[in-house]
């Protein structure tokens, strides 16, 4: 999957350099079962991305992230799409559309997707390990009035307060 621009802005105004895609290729070939999928979905590939500097992520967030990127972020996290669909801030009717009509994301929810992708690599970052991170990030914490930090990151407040807790973490102060 690929997510290309335009060459026009949201507001439909045309932009003399189009931005240069953001190629979100998935090679699900050798890796096979189930961590190999989990590894190899669009947004594992985005989380990479975000760690190695690659990502453009404001002219990608314009264009939209593909529609199919929520089943991958349910895969990723292990948990029900209808979740990933919340976060994003995407009904289910909305959401199946898109994903029938083989849509992109608007922006407001592309940059939702990107959020959390871009907590994922700071909690990957702060523990050191892919599972610890989603682990931490799925489960009731006492900082967040005992409610998953993941659940924090549907707003930007949110995902200030779960970064502040990663820094926290990652200096060795109290969260």
């Amino acid at each position: 999957m690929s997510i290309r621009g335009s060459g026009k802005r949201p507001s439909g105004e045309k932009v003399a350099n189009p931005p240069v895609a953001l190629d979100l290729e998935i090679d699900s070939g050798a890796a096979g079962g189930k961590m190999g999928r989990l590894q190899q979905n669009g947004f594992a590939k985005l989380v990479s991305d975000l760690v190695q500097g690659q990502c453009r992520g404001v002219d990608a967030i314009r264009r939209g992230f593909p529609s199919t990127l929520l089943k991958d972020t349910a895969l990723y996290f292990e948990v029900p799409i209808g979740h990933i669909r919340s976060l994003a801030g995407l009904n289910e009717s909305t959401a199946h559309a898109l994903t029938r009509r083989g849509a992109n994301m608007d922006p407001a929810s592309s940059e939702r997707i990107w959020r959390l992708a871009h907590v994922v690599a700071m909690a990957q970052d702060v523990f050191e390990d892919d599972e610890a991170a989603k682990t931490w990030l799925r489960s009731i914490n006492r900082a967040f009035g005992d409610v998953a930090p993941m659940d924090y990151l549907d707003t930007e407040p949110g995902a200030m307060a779960v970064r502040q807790v990663l820094n926290a973490i990652a200096t060795g102060r109290a969260a």
